[in-house]
């Protein structure tokens, strides 16, 4: 259908998820290289992420019911399935196939021939992991335990394949993300906690909760300001619950440098890079190590600055040796470098690796 000689008329099942607007990005720019067209934006059972997003105004948007009450006024499309991306569609995959479509995957849709350049990440993985495999293999002895040696392997094939289904078969509990109840963070009420990539805080209350809103301070970082307005609401609502607490929101990305950088993306996704920032493109960025005195666990969800950022706050690592929840999914080389620069450190951390997430999201370096 993708090298057919009709017009490619394409239907997004499934708008869930809060990068869903960067994704749609890469499938406006595949369409486009085939002088295609989207149909429509369909949004599934209980997807209410981008129900009303304005950035989709543009294309019409139905409901999964809608659409399946009268599928044969879409046939002939090819539907870009992002269902399992959160939680197993098999239910819509099974009607899918009954009512005639042809179905592919998302990153297997920006990877066909072709459509390789719109394919982002999903394309720089796969090449970079294959081009230094045996490199990777290797790195199976940092891991201390089996559970962590297979999410490691489920998530190579993964990266490799571009089927990005294998991430559901080692999958932990969401609700508990960053914070996987079988591994001993060291957290307390002595502990600082800094929050890197806050977005909107709800990982600085699942780390509360944990802790029974024990602790000796949360220093929340989220550089975004749209994103740091729906922080600081919910860490305003929070102490209002709970009393007085030492909880401080930074309107900061964190790196290896303090300064104003330039920034790509929007919503959860933006990206800081090593451009300085002009008036108006840019986020205000900070060296952990110039901002805080003490740190007893620190976790980083930053789109892809995780190692800038670790090397922003050695001097905090080398000197109260953190426990450490360390994303690493962002790029190609997370795994080498990050566990590297740990490695470094020379304090012997135990190393884990958990998956939280029916997504690359949420996978996870834990350092104990």
């Amino acid at each position: 259908m993708i090298h057919g000689s009709q017009t490619l008329r394409v239907l997004v099942f499934s708008t869930r998820g809060l990068g869903f607007c960067q994704q749609l990005d890469q499938i406006v720019a595949a369409v486009a290289l085939k002088g295609g067209v989207i149909e429509a934006l369909v949004h599934d059972t209980d997807d209410t992420d981008n129900l009303d997003n304005p950035r989709l105004q543009g294309f019409k948007q139905i409901k999964a019911a809608d659409f399946f009450a009268n599928p044969g006024a879409y046939a002939g499309c090819l539907v870009v399935d992002r269902t399992c991306t959160w939680y197993p569609g098999i239910r819509y995959k099974v009607r899918l196939k009954q009512a005639g479509f042809a179905v592919l995957r998302v990153e297997q849709f920006l990877n066909a021939p072709g459509l390789e350049a719109a394919g982002g990440s999903y394309r720089l993985h796969s090449d970079l992991m294959l081009s230094r495999f045996d490199e990777f293999l290797g790195l199976e002895r940092h891991w201390h335990d089996n559970w962590s040696r297979q999410a490691y392997y489920y998530s190579l094939a993964a990266f490799i394949s571009m089927n990005h289904e294998y991430f559901a078969f080692h999958c932990g509990d969401y609700q508990q993300r960053y914070f996987s109840a079988d591994i001993d963070l060291k957290l307390g009420a002595h502990k600082v906690y800094a929050d890197c990539g806050s977005h909107d805080g709800q990982e600085v209350l699942i780390f509360a909760e944990r802790v029974k809103h024990q602790f000796k301070a949360v220093h929340a970082f989220e550089p975004d300001h749209n994103n740091f307005i729906n922080l600081a609401k919910r860490i305003n609502a929070y102490i209002a619950q709970h009393g007085a607490l030492p909880v401080y929101c930074h309107e900061l990305g964190v790196f290896d440098r303090d300064g104003y950088l330039h920034a790509e993306g929007y919503g959860s996704g933006v990206t800081i890079t090593e451009q300085a920032g002009t008036p108006g493109n840019g986020l205000h960025v900070c060296r952990l190590d110039d901002m805080l005195d003490e740190l007893g666990h620190l976790r980083l969800e930053i789109e892809g600055a995780e190692l800038e950022a670790l090397h922003g706050a050695r001097g905090l690592i080398q000197q109260h040796r953190p426990t450490m929840t360390v994303s690493a999914y962002h790029k190609a080389t997370d795994f080498p470098d990050l566990l590297h620069f740990i490695e470094e450190t020379g304090h012997n951390y135990q190393l884990s690796l958990r998956h939280q997430s029916l997504e690359p999201g949420v996978l996870c370096i834990y350092a104990v």
